[in-house]
Protein backbone atom coordinates (compact mmCIF):
# COMPACT_ATOMS: atom_id res chain seq x y z
CA UNK A 1 0.00 0.00 0.00
CA UNK A 2 1.57 3.42 -1.44
CA UNK A 3 -0.71 5.88 0.97
CA UNK A 4 0.63 9.33 0.98
CA UNK A 5 -0.74 12.30 3.45
CA UNK A 6 -0.18 15.82 2.51
CA UNK A 7 -0.19 18.63 5.21
CA UNK A 8 -0.56 21.80 4.29
CA UNK A 9 -0.46 25.12 6.44
CA UNK A 10 -1.80 27.47 4.58
CA UNK A 11 -3.31 31.41 5.09
CA UNK A 12 -6.97 31.34 6.05
CA UNK A 13 -8.29 33.19 3.14
CA UNK A 14 -6.57 30.47 0.93
CA UNK A 15 -9.04 27.67 1.90
CA UNK A 16 -11.78 28.37 -0.88
CA UNK A 17 -9.49 28.81 -3.57
CA UNK A 18 -7.57 25.83 -2.76
CA UNK A 19 -10.43 23.30 -2.08
CA UNK A 20 -12.01 24.74 -5.65
CA UNK A 21 -8.43 23.99 -7.32
CA UNK A 22 -8.10 20.54 -5.18
CA UNK A 23 -11.37 19.27 -6.53
CA UNK A 24 -10.63 20.92 -9.91
CA UNK A 25 -7.62 18.56 -10.16
CA UNK A 26 -10.25 15.22 -8.79
CA UNK A 27 -8.86 15.04 -5.04
CA UNK A 28 -11.50 12.98 -3.38
CA UNK A 29 -11.37 14.77 0.39
CA UNK A 30 -9.90 17.07 2.60
CA UNK A 31 -10.05 18.08 6.08
CA UNK A 32 -9.44 21.04 7.31
CA UNK A 33 -8.68 22.69 10.81
CA UNK A 34 -8.17 25.95 12.23
CA UNK A 35 -4.79 26.43 14.01
CA UNK A 36 -2.55 29.74 15.09
CA UNK A 37 1.12 29.71 14.99
CA UNK A 38 3.86 31.63 13.80
CA UNK A 39 7.22 30.95 11.88
CA UNK A 40 8.60 33.26 8.55
CA UNK A 41 5.68 36.03 9.32
CA UNK A 42 4.86 36.61 12.60
CA UNK A 43 2.25 39.36 14.07
CA UNK A 44 3.92 41.45 15.75
CA UNK A 45 0.94 42.96 17.18
CA UNK A 46 -0.38 40.24 19.37
CA UNK A 47 2.09 39.36 22.06
CA UNK A 48 2.66 35.56 21.36
CA UNK A 49 2.69 36.51 17.60
CA UNK A 50 0.49 33.93 16.61
CA UNK A 51 -0.76 34.24 13.53
CA UNK A 52 -4.48 32.32 12.35
CA UNK A 53 -4.24 29.81 9.49
CA UNK A 54 -5.51 26.67 8.22
CA UNK A 55 -4.17 23.21 8.27
CA UNK A 56 -5.35 21.29 5.31
CA UNK A 57 -4.86 17.18 4.92
CA UNK A 58 -5.10 15.19 2.34
CA UNK A 59 -4.74 11.07 1.50
CA UNK A 60 -3.53 10.35 -1.39
CA UNK A 61 -2.23 7.25 -3.73
CA UNK A 62 1.90 8.32 -3.72
CA UNK A 63 1.64 8.37 -7.66
CA UNK A 64 -0.91 11.74 -6.92
CA UNK A 65 0.67 13.65 -4.81
CA UNK A 66 3.02 15.43 -7.16
CA UNK A 67 0.01 16.37 -8.90
CA UNK A 68 -1.59 17.84 -5.96
CA UNK A 69 1.71 19.72 -4.49
CA UNK A 70 1.46 21.57 -7.69
CA UNK A 71 -1.95 22.75 -7.28
CA UNK A 72 -1.18 23.91 -3.50
CA UNK A 73 1.86 25.90 -4.78
CA UNK A 74 -0.09 27.13 -7.74
CA UNK A 75 -3.15 28.06 -5.40
CA UNK A 76 -0.72 30.26 -3.18
CA UNK A 77 0.79 32.04 -5.98
CA UNK A 78 -2.29 32.77 -8.02
CA UNK A 79 -3.95 34.62 -4.21
CA UNK A 80 -0.44 36.10 -3.70
CA UNK A 81 0.25 33.80 -0.10
CA UNK A 82 3.68 35.04 1.45
CA UNK A 83 3.91 32.00 3.76
CA UNK A 84 2.65 28.60 3.70
CA UNK A 85 4.24 24.98 3.63
CA UNK A 86 3.56 21.45 2.68
CA UNK A 87 4.68 18.32 3.72
CA UNK A 88 4.71 14.73 2.28
CA UNK A 89 4.66 11.95 4.49
CA UNK A 90 3.86 8.41 4.25
CA UNK A 91 1.22 6.26 6.12
CA UNK A 92 1.41 2.52 6.62
CA UNK A 93 -2.33 1.86 7.13
CA UNK A 94 -5.63 3.68 7.08
CA UNK A 95 -8.86 2.10 8.06
CA UNK A 96 -12.49 3.44 7.26
CA UNK A 97 -14.20 3.78 10.97
CA UNK A 98 -17.59 3.09 8.47
CA UNK A 99 -17.03 -0.59 8.39
CA UNK A 100 -13.14 -1.22 9.55
CA UNK A 101 -12.02 -2.12 6.48
CA UNK A 102 -8.41 -0.79 5.28
CA UNK A 103 -8.71 1.65 2.70
CA UNK A 104 -6.30 1.20 -0.15
CA UNK A 105 -4.30 3.37 -2.15
CA UNK A 106 -6.28 3.03 -5.60
CA UNK A 107 -9.17 4.23 -3.40
CA UNK A 108 -7.97 7.55 -3.17
CA UNK A 109 -7.00 8.27 -6.75
CA UNK A 110 -9.87 8.43 -8.76
CA UNK A 111 -10.92 11.15 -11.19
CA UNK A 112 -7.47 12.44 -11.15
CA UNK A 113 -6.86 15.73 -13.93
CA UNK A 114 -4.64 18.55 -14.37
CA UNK A 115 -6.09 21.57 -12.56
CA UNK A 116 -5.83 24.82 -14.11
Amino acid sequence: MTIQRITAIVPIDMIEPLEKSLRACGVPGITVEHVQGYGEHPNFFRRDLMQENARIFVYLNAECVDLVVDAIVRCAHKIGATAGIVAVESIDRLVSLRDGAEISDTALSPGFKEAD
